[in-house]
């Protein structure tokens, strides 16, 4: 058993640092980032599904799924986590109410999930053949479900070593049996298939590494206490997972009826071909994204316990010192990937996704602000104001619906190319939702970010695009090895100039706070 293992007084692991939290967690992030960024470059290759249309397919099924996925574990994490920080050595009884909810949850999410495909297929997709998928990809709901209580009890025990190693484990499965089925058969089906067999796979391990949480303290707990905290923070979930995915889903709907409508027979391919596209373009402005997401699994736990401690002081803290660091991280990955975005196109994808490219910048951008949006609505959540969250949440969706309905129905009708609006839609909505969510924080917390941060975040960003526009684009700098070569140049120069934000004796001061 290592140090960070010792058992306490109420048989709950002794906590790990935020510091050595935030290390494994990141650790983990970075490789599941990796792996699920292996499945979306490998699927495209000619040896696994072999074109945009069935990429395409792939990339709609994934997103109707983690409209459910993400809503359920997500909230189940943060709830539980909630109150096992609050209370660890009652433990034992928050998992099993977590438990107890959750079978019902996912039996009932995963119910209208396979009951309802043949509607979400022929009135949502307008094709039919999406009904087999997303009935095959049910299976993953359920088993979510119950694998998020015990993440969530693992990261309110501050146990991110275990946490991270099922992240890990979980990652490694997935890809294999997702890329392993396509290679096999070339089949959208069959690579759920894989996608359902990793999810129980994860389940089983899950409980049987992170147990029941002990014996605990043998005190009662409240579950609609927990429920209620669920119910808030999914439909602030549900709302952000909209955001997500929206775009992609009403892509493909209105390219394919506009297909329709000039008489074209194979509609539903081009649709599915066009949601390929942008789905490629997706992968890329989401890595920002996926690097920061491990922040919200260290900093929710540290504002919940700030907060039901009632310890302002520590909370406004947290939040500067957290939008800061992730305004710089996510500006980095914003600019390396945006930089030379035709380069990186034909890095990770095949030669026949680079037409997407020009989309790539844009909704980088729009991803850098859905980040911190992501950030701040957890900082919301873990200090219990999920109302605000849910209110912000809600008017971002609601201009992101209409403006990416908008925008994609004016492109179509004046042969516009619909990812670039898509893409333009989505990042100005996305803007939207930042501004709502930072004016929420700095009225509970009386701080989101200082003005130095910012400014020196566009100049840097200014300084490394420029190097991106002059990069030569033919010869040796131009290939794949000149490529590796510019985004490493386009970071350093952005590093240059951010550094004086970096202060690693705040990280360790910070770690030195929270230390179980």
């Amino acid at each position: 058993m290592s140090d960070d293992e010792v058992k306490g007084t109420a048989g709950a692991p002794k906590a790990v640092g935020a510091g050595r939290g935030l290390l494994f967690i990141t650790a983990a992030k970075l490789w599941f980032m990796v792996a699920g960024f292996a499945i979306q470059f490998m699927l495209p290759s000619k040896r696994a599904l072999g074109s945009p249309a069935k990429y395409g397919a792939w990339t709609i099924v994934l997103a109707c799924v983690s409209l459910f996925n993400n809503v359920v574990i997500t909230g189940t994490v943060q709830s539980v986590s909630r109150y096992v920080a609050q209370t660890p050595a009652n433990a034992a009884a928050v998992i099993r109410a977590g438990l107890r909810r959750n079978v019902l949850v996912g039996a009932i999410s995963a119910g209208i999930f396979i009951l309802g495909a043949p509607f979400v297929s022929e009135y949502v997709l307008h094709d039919t053949a999406y009904t087999t998928y997303l009935r095959i990809a049910g299976i993953v709901i359920f088993c979510y479900s119950l694998y998020a209580v015990f993440v969530g009890a693992a990261n309110g025990l501050r146990q991110f070593q275990k946490q991270a190693g099922l992240d890990i484990s979980f990652a490694t499965m997935r890809a294999a049996l997702v890329v392993g089925a396509a290679v096999v058969t070339h089949s959208v089906a069959v690579s759920l298939g894989g996608f359902a067999a990793a999810s129980v796979l994860i389940l089983v391990a899950s409980a049987a590494w992170v147990g029941m949480g002990g014996r605990g303290t043998g005190e009662p707990f409240a579950a609609r206490e927990l429920d209620r905290f669920f119910m808030n923070v999914a439909g602030y979930l549900a709302l952000v997972n909209l955001l997500m995915f929206i775009d992609g889903v009403l892509l493909k709907r209105m390219v394919t009826i506009a297909a329709e409508g000039r008489g074209a027979a194979d509609a539903a391919a081009l649709g599915d071909a066009q949601a390929g596209l942008y789905g490629a373009v997706q992968t890329i402005s989401r890595l920002p994204y996926q690097l920061i997401l491990a922040v919200t699994f260290v900093i929710f736990p540290l504002i919940s316990r700030a907060s039901f401690e009632a310890d302002s002081t520590r909370a406004k803290r947290y939040v500067e010192v957290t939008m800061r660091y992730s305004l710089v991280v996510v500006g980095l990955m914003a600019v390396v990937l945006a930089a030379r975005p035709t380069a990186v196109m034909r890095l990770l994808f095949p030669a026949e996704y680079a037409v997407a490219a020009p989309a790539v910048p844009i909704l980088v951008l729009g991803y850098v602000a859905f980040s911190l949006f992501n950030i701040l609505g957890t900082i919301l959540n873990g200090a219990g104001h999920t109302g605000a969250s849910l209110k912000g949440g809600a008017a971002t969706v609601a201009v992101c619906g209409a403006a990416v309905w908008g925008a994609l129905r004016y492109a179509l009708t004046h042969d516009l190319d619909p990812l670039i609006a898509a893409a333009t839609a989505t990042a100005i909505s996305m803007a939207v939702g930042v501004v709502l969510a930072g004016a929420a924080v700095r009225k509970r917390f009386g701080a989101v970010i200082g003005l130095r941060t910012p400014l020196l975040v566009l100049v840097a960003s200014a300084a490394a695009l420029g190097v991106g526009r002059v990069w030569p684009q033919t010869g040796f700098l131009g290939g794949k090895v000149g490529t590796l070569v510019s985004l490493v140049g386009i970071g350093a120069i952005y590093l240059l100039f951010v550094s004086p934000e970096l202060r690693p004796s705040e990280l360790r001061k910070l770690r030195a706070d929270t230390r179980g």
